[in-house]
């Protein structure tokens, strides 16, 4: 309820689009894998060249991140011609919350931590009290999202695009 009335009182004061959250180009990009495994399952293994042409990451950076994948778990690999990678569970068993952690590690809320001991004062108090409600809630959200949730969404979009055109 209280990140609720803080991201109301950002839009309210037209600060919204200021609001930034920070993922490094390696969650990013490891995102972007998994979602591209998970878009290609069913279809036998997914050899690296094709998800680096698709998602345009550099192929020898995602070689990196997918080794990170697969080490976790989350991922398989194959050898030989028709080799590749897929996904070690089925889509909708993979949160984002497994993507992210398995390649930036624990998450955790730096923000206030650490501060001196002196006494915080009400509106310290109130901003920790705030920041950490906003961290509880992403990491939240990233243990409910899924991959096939957005496997849906992707396909839900690419069905308006080719339906315009």
């Amino acid at each position: 309820m209280q990140t609720q009335l803080y991201i109301e009182y950002l839009d309210s004061i037209n600060h919204v689009n200021e609001f930034k959250m920070k993922l490094s180009t390696k969650g990013e990009y490891g995102l972007l894998a998994a979602i591209d495994l998970a878009l290609h399952s069913g279809r036998g293994p997914v050899q690296s060249v094709q998800i680096a042409e698709r998602q345009d990451i550099p192929k020898q950076y995602l070689d990196q991140l997918l080794l990170m994948l697969k080490k976790a778990g989350l991922i398989e690999s194959s050898r030989g011609r028709q080799g590749g990678y897929q996904l070690a569970r089925p889509a909708p068993e993979i949160t984002l919350f497994d993507v992210v952690t398995a390649l930036e590690g624990p998450i955790e809320n730096v923000n206030f931590a650490g501060k001196s001991k002196r006494g915080q004062n009400p509106s310290e108090r109130i901003l920790k009290d705030i920041w950490t409600n906003l961290f509880s809630h992403t990491v939240e959200t990233l243990k409910q999202r899924t991959l096939e949730e957005f496997c849906d969404r992707h396909r839900k979009i690419q069905e308006q695009f080719m339906y315009y055109i």
